[in-house]
């Protein structure tokens, strides 16, 4: 009889045993189920920053560009008959449309800035089962490249700023020179 208790002791052992062992490895698959998720996460942030940051660069050369054709077009002289009053006007409409899309792609750049922010603020409140030197360094270097993304944008608008000031100055300039008939 009490080997029949020893048995049943070490059935119950062993029993409670392989379910622990189970529990363990569900526990560590999940984990490794997680970790890959997160790091294709991180990777595809990765690849979405690289984007933006070439969409930034884009539009900083276009506003580049129109702020050097408002520039010229204030030192032209200014004209007195109304062919050369036409071809202004046609400028205007066109800088006008130009600064009308770069308006349009900075707010949807900034959106998907934003947007990028959120889901990494995201990624980096979730709890991590293992200490991982790597993603940290990951993270920070995400952290560095959304600050260096911030400044480019306060950056181009600041320039937006300035040629919206510019185009004020030389519309209101050329209006003195039609003699107010805009």
């Amino acid at each position: 009889m009490a080997n029949t208790q020893e048995k049943n002791a070490l059935e119950t052992a062993r029993s409670r045993l392989e379910q622990a062992l189970s529990k363990l490895t569900q526990g560590v698959a999940s984990s490794r189920s997680a970790l890959e998720a997160a790091e294709a996460d991180r990777a595809s942030g990765s690849t979405e920053q690289v984007a933006q940051g070439e969409r930034i660069q884009a539009l900083e050369q276009e506003n580049l560009r129109l702020h050097e054709q408002v520039a010229a077009i204030s030192l032209q002289e200014p004209a007195a008959d109304d062919e050369k009053m036409a071809a202004v006007e046609a400028e205007k409409t066109a800088l006008q449309q130009n600064y009308d899309l770069l308006k349009r792609q900075y707010t949807s750049l900034q959106d998907e800035f934003e947007g990028l922010q959120d889901r990494m603020g995201e990624d980096n409140t979730e709890p991590a089962d293992h200490d991982d030197t790597s993603s940290n360094d990951e993270t920070d270097a995400l952290r560095r490249q959304i600050g260096a993304l911030m400044r480019e944008r306060d950056e181009m608008r600041d320039e937006l700023d300035t040629a919206i000031a510019e185009l004020e100055s030389f519309l209101a300039a050329a209006q003195m020179t039609a003699g107010g008939t805009y």
